[in-house]
């Protein structure tokens, strides 16, 4: 267990004496203290906020529960003390989900059926980033799957392809697209297909096709290593 250790004191402090006068002395509500007290520790980094809600849990000596109670309704409440552009938000959240660890830990939270037709389960624990990514998810006309667990989410590789696109984190070179290919799956039709063409003809289209059917596969055969170099091709960021 880690102990709570603030990074920037100070500034914790002034922030809460700030909002605690501004509101009035006194007129917060025991619960509303809480909740600025929480937000304010992810905001200083003193939380994670890419740790799990049973690690918060040890930390604070609370219940996974009660840690997942204090960040919905903590953003609900105090949303306004932690801006974040969201383009931002949304690829530090990506790049948290779609480590090979946490994949790893979500393959169970799917059926092998859906794992066949190319769903990925990737978990948000937190919820203001859950209805974050969510919302990215909708915003490319796909819908939020569920199974097992509701903070566990299944996306079709298509749907993570064309939200790096719509973000523009995979920028449409065709050319780069089929070079990438080339080191990561050499051996595969999509590849061979994509190697018949005339570089001078090769579009967009064709190199998206071969990627998204490579995706799929991998995810398929739950071909992590492949995997995980198919998902840094489409979120560069994606650390590792």
């Amino acid at each position: 267990m880690h102990a709570i250790e603030l990074k920037n004191p100070a500034a914790f402090g002034d922030e809460f004496l700030r909002l605690t006068l501004l509101q009035g002395f006194q007129s917060l509500t025991k619960r509303d203290l809480e909740l600025l007290i929480f937000v304010l520790l992810e905001r200083d980094g003193a939380i994670e906020r890419s740790a799990s809600n049973a690690a918060v849990a040890l930390q604070l000596r609370v219940t996974p529960a009660k840690v997942k109670g204090l960040r919905r309704d903590g953003y609900a409440r105090w949303r306004a003390l932690v801006p974040e552009e969201g383009d931002n938000a949304l690829q530090r959240i990506v790049a948290a989900a779609l480590t090979e660890a946490n994949l790893r830990a979500c393959i169970k939270h799917v059926t092998e059926r859906s794992r066949k037709e190319g769903f990925l389960a990737i978990r948000i624990e937190h919820p203001d980033d859950a209805q974050r990514f969510e919302q990215a998810i909708l915003d490319v006309g796909a819908i939020p799957v569920y199974e097992r667990n509701r903070e566990v989410v299944a996306v079709r590789f298509d749907t993570l392809l064309t939200i790096a696109e719509r973000w523009n984190y995979l920028q449409p070179d065709p050319k780069a697209i089929s070079d990438a290919l080339k080191k990561l799956a050499p051996t595969s039709e999509e590849v061979a297909d994509l190697l018949k063409k005339d570089i001078s003809q090769l579009r967009w289209d064709d190199a998206r096709r071969a990627l998204n059917s490579l995706g799929a596969k991998a995810i398929s055969s739950t071909a992590e290593g492949g995997l995980k170099g198919l998902l840094k091709l489409v979120f560069p960021f994606i650390p590792g």
